[in-house]
């Protein structure tokens, strides 16, 4: 899969990644943190009949995160930090916790590179929850998501880091976000394994390409 091309906008979904590299000044961390939040809505499957799709647990696990920006003095500044931390995608905390250390000032040209962990047979993203057909039938949905996915994001407008304050970077992971081009005919004909709709490269791979390609796509940042 292609990285993702991360467009600035307003978000839903608020809290995810970062590394940490954690300083203390003064009794005071500076830097960038980055958090995620889930919404809790279920979305709607098809425009008639409908059936009702919600996600209620997952997680995403994080290798890397890059930092680049521009400072107003002229100088440029490039920060890579290495760890991996897994982030739930409800409670947006990260354990373990992380922040990226950044010298003080106000940048341009930002730029954050965060990629996704690849290298184990666990899983990279997971997002749990329950399909409810038209019928009333409750089906459990799980999505599985492992690639070494690097999601870029660059920032519109100048990122000012404080050395008491730190800046934040919110990310929108939202699955209800991926599966919102999923009918309920797809899930409905969808495998079952031992009761549940497990979605991923070798199981409904059809429907684990649509949702990742969304996954792709969807996924939005911003500075604050």
């Amino acid at each position: 899969m292609k990285p993702a091309n991360i467009l600035f906008v307003s978000m839903a979904f608020t809290s995810l990644l970062l590394i940490c590299s954690c300083k203390k000044e003064k009794n005071t961390e500076r830097g960038l943190t980055i958090t995620t939040t889930m919404s809790r809505e279920a979305i709607t499957v098809n425009s008639t009949l409908s059936g009702s799709l919600v996600f209620n647990s997952g997680y995403v696990v994080v290798r890397e995160v890059v930092f680049d920006g521009n400072k107003s003095d002229g100088s440029s500044v490039s920060i890579t930090e290495e760890k991996i931390t897994t982030i739930d995608l409800v409670t947006g905390k990260a354990n373990p916790p992380f922040l990226i250390d950044i010298p003080a000032g106000t940048y341009t040209s930002v730029n954050l590179g965060i990629e996704i962990q690849d290298e184990t047979s666990r899983p990279s993203v997971v997002a749990q929850g329950v399909y409810t057909s038209p019928a009333g039938v409750a089906t459990p949905i799980r999505f599985e998501f492992n690639s070494g996915e690097v999601f870029e994001a660059n920032a519109v407008s100048a990122v000012t880091i404080d050395q008491n304050t730190p800046a934040t970077a919110k990310i929108t992971f939202d699955p209800h976000i991926w599966f919102s081009t999923i009918t309920k005919t797809q899930l409905d004909n969808a495998v079952r394994t031992n009761g549940v709709i497990i979605i991923s490269e070798t199981s409904n791979a059809a429907l684990f390409n649509i949702v990742a390609d969304q996954l792709d796509n969807a996924t939005q940042a911003v500075f604050k």
